[in-house]
């Protein structure tokens, strides 16, 4: 550089001297950053991933990955430690703004995310009951619309009814692509529940709605790989968050209309001095309690990616596990069947929260499909403050914490048998919890 400023020094432009002395301070810059780069991929190369089991030195399982960050995995004591600790302490929301690429993805842009738990907790759990007739009127929609060759009626098919909802049964086989057929029945579920109707049967809402996770997941997977020097550089050029930012403006222009009617009805009745006839959906909720300035299109919308973000996929997956569990087990199929029947008809032919209770065979069938086979990673946390364990474990701050979801559910010391898939392995442990109260009680 230093050659290159003293021949720029001999010329009699001042213009072409400034001009060469960026262009040379760039390249070098440039160069610097690449070379950087490379030694990061390099160090970080499939080749150099360790080998699984080998043991080695230190206390923890502590791997730099090649999304350039670092996480420490938990013991289980651990765990059990830090699970009541304030959020101010070790945060969820800030690990999965760091993780999630929150920066760029927009994905923190209005702190709704506050809200979710009490909306979930205070308004979705207590509204079920009130929510069946909904959610067994679009389940059966949704099954009419999915399923190939139930949606129109050849004379071929045959109906049956469940909870007053007629379904249209196939009488032969046909091919499905499982997982996206689930995702389309669980996005419109979903739908239902978070905007209501019409909107919630609409095509282009659906495709959001499915498509906006895994559109996020790959912009994230990419700026992961990326130091993050030249991520803003790197997100610029590559155009990575410019699907993510289409499809919310999709999702604004659709969801804006019902919006903005909804509020200003509520104005209306207000003025008139009237009571405001509520929707009894996640959107109405989300309006009732977010903070005034949260009360936006934007925010609002934002709440419902969130929200499809957090249970299609984690939804569709689980159940699809379910039906793989249930096809290799078929010698669970009876037992359910008979327990939903004898259940159903105990509640004189309802379906609610005690029908539900009461299927505990089909509940542990669902809770051993799930167990181990989601996330490799559970309890991701991020330290706010320099922390000490009471082992004297030291945490400074901005740690990100993890612990490995085998941990607790794939380990003998907790399972027994933790590689033998049991359908009524919960339900057989639910009575032994009885039966010993039963003990201790006579006792």
């Amino acid at each position: 550089m230093g050659i290159l400023t003293q021949l720029v020094d001999h010329s009699e432009y001042k213009v072409l001297y400034d001009y060469s002395l960026l262009c040379t301070t760039i390249a070098v810059l440039f160069l610097g950053v690449f070379l950087l780069w490379m030694k990061e991929w390099s160090i970080h190369a499939p080749t150099k991933l360790p080998i699984v089991g080998i043991e080695s030195s230190g206390y923890f399982a502590l791997i730099k990955a090649r999304r350039n960050y670092y996480k420490v995995v938990l013991t289980h004591d651990q765990v059990k430690e830090l699970s009541n600790a304030p959020e101010d302490t070790v945060s969820f929301i800030h690990a999965s703004a760091e993780t999630m690429m929150a920066e760029y993805t927009g994905l923190r842009q209005f702190s709704v995310d506050q809200y979710i738990p009490d909306v979930l907790r205070a308004k979705l759990t207590q509204n079920l009951g009130n929510m069946k007739e909904a959610l067994l009127d679009e389940t059966g929609f949704a099954l009419n619309s999915e399923i190939p060759g139930s949606a129109i009626d050849d004379g071929q098919d045959f109906h049956r009814t469940y909870f007053g909802v007629s379904i249209l049964i196939p009488t032969e086989w046909v091919p499905v692509n499982v997982f996206t057929t689930i995702l389309r029945i669980i996005g419109r579920i979903n739908g239902r529940v978070f905007i209501g109707l019409p909107l919630c049967r609409n095509e282009d809402w659906l495709t959001i709605s499915i498509t906006f996770t895994g559109i996020v997941f790959r912009a994230i997977e990419k700026l992961a790989g990326v130091p993050k020097l030249i991520r803003p550089l790197y997100s610029y050029t590559r155009n990575l968050v410019k699907d993510i930012n289409l499809h919310k403006r999709k999702a604004r222009s659709l969801l804006s209309p019902v919006i903005q009617k909804r509020l200003d009805e509520e104005t209306l009745a207000k003025k008139n001095g009237r009571a405001y006839e509520k929707h009894n959906d996640i959107l109405q909720w989300f309006t009732d309690r977010v903070n005034p300035e949260h009360k936006t299109v934007e925010a609002l919308t934002e709440t419902q990616l969130h929200l499809n973000m957090a249970s299609v996929h984690t939804t569709a997956i689980y159940f699809l596990n379910a039906i793989l569990d249930l096809a290799e087990h078929q010698e669970c199929m009876q037992p359910i069947r008979e327990e939903m029947e004898a259940v159903i008809s105990a509640n004189g032919g309802e379906l609610d929260r005690t029908t539900l209770r009461n299927m505990r065979k089909t509940d542990s069938f669902f809770r051993e499909a799930m167990r181990g086979k989601f996330a490799l990673f559970t309890f991701n946390r991020k330290v706010m403050k320099n922390l000490t364990l009471s082992d004297g474990t030291y945490f400074p701050k901005g740690t990100l914490l993890a612990a490995p979801s085998a941990m607790f559910s794939t380990n003998p010391e907790f399972i027994e048998n933790p590689d033998t898939f049991d359908g009524f392995r919960w339900y057989k442990k639910s009575l032994e919890a009885e039966d010993r109260g039963a003990d201790n009680k006579n006792n």
